[in-house]
């Protein structure tokens, strides 16, 4: 069971985040387009669907990184740690997606939800991983 929860743990964290995203952007919480980086530097001109099956294997594949480096962590609180790590990749996303001119163009222009977006899907996946460490070792053998 221990070897396939990372898989299962990133795979939920990255629909809910794909689901999250589309949510913002279809009621303009977010002013960028969450699948339009495919575009932008010519991966994929296709279909919505494959633009956004692309952003979910990222989404995946950074969720799975996230949560094995977690476990190395276990033993720093998984609350704190998930804060600093979702603000960190939710600004460097931010920043990103939107190349401001400068910090105070960059301050006006955040978006709150997709801030709380992120540190809930950190938290759920490092959450997760400290969990199963525990159990892991408290589990018999």
């Amino acid at each position: 069971m221990f070897k396939i929860l990372p898989f299962w743990t990133a795979g939920a964290a990255a629909l809910l985040i794909c689901l999250g995203l589309r949510f913002l952007q279809y009621f303009k919480f977010i002013h960028w387009h969450p699948a339009g980086w495919t575009r932008r530097i010519g991966i994929q001109d296709g279909p919505w669907y494959v633009d956004w099956g692309l952003l979910f294997a990222g989404i995946f594949l950074a969720g799975l990184v996230l949560y094995l480096l977690s476990m190395l962590l276990a033993k720093w609180p998984p609350a704190v740690t998930a804060a600093v790590i979702g603000l960190v990749i939710a600004a460097a996303v931010e920043w990103m997606v939107l190349r401001p001119g400068s910090l105070t163009g960059f301050k006006d222009r955040l978006s709150i939800p997709f801030f709380v977006l992120v540190l809930m899907a950190t938290r759920f996946i490092m959450e997760t991983a400290v969990f199963q460490k525990k159990q892991q070792h408290s589990s018999p053998k």
